[in-house]
């Protein structure tokens, strides 16, 4: 699959910002291609995007019921995707934002006080073989 070169710089201006702690601005970067993008590559987005937001209502707004929500739908986006796409390997990340949402309902349910600040996986770019 071949990305138009707005998308991907987008893709991994995301990437760097969102591997930077900067949630926010790395949901930002990927609306922009997410807007203009269709197929695999929009759910690719649209579950990164949603990944990135739940992390932001986690670790800046501290709000377990928003990044529960925001993890699982952007989980699930990711989860139909293969291991390695579009460049990304997805297969380990999805395994940490996994553990990161079990936390979270941990959290929910009053079993710890919230994710320590680093909780995020990093977004790994697939290994070429």
């Amino acid at each position: 699959m071949t990305l138009r070169p707005e998308t991907l710089r987008a893709l991994e201006g995301g990437r760097a910002l969102f591997n930077a702690g900067r949630y926010y601005e790395a949901h930002e970067a990927w609306e922009a291609a997410w807007l203009t993008e269709a197929g695999e590559v929009r759910l690719l987005l649209q579950g990164l995007i949603q990944v990135a937001a739940g992390y932001l209502k986690a670790l800046d707004h501290r709000r377990p019921a928003g990044a529960a929500r925001l993890l699982g739908a952007g989980l699930e986006k990711l989860s139909v995707l293969p291991q390695e796409s579009l460049g990304l390997a997805l297969g380990p990340f999805r395994e940490r934002v996994a553990e990161s949402l079990y936390e979270v309902r941990r959290w929910m349910a009053g079993e710890r006080s919230g994710l320590e600040p680093g909780t995020a996986p990093p977004l790994d770019l697939a290994r070429l073989t």
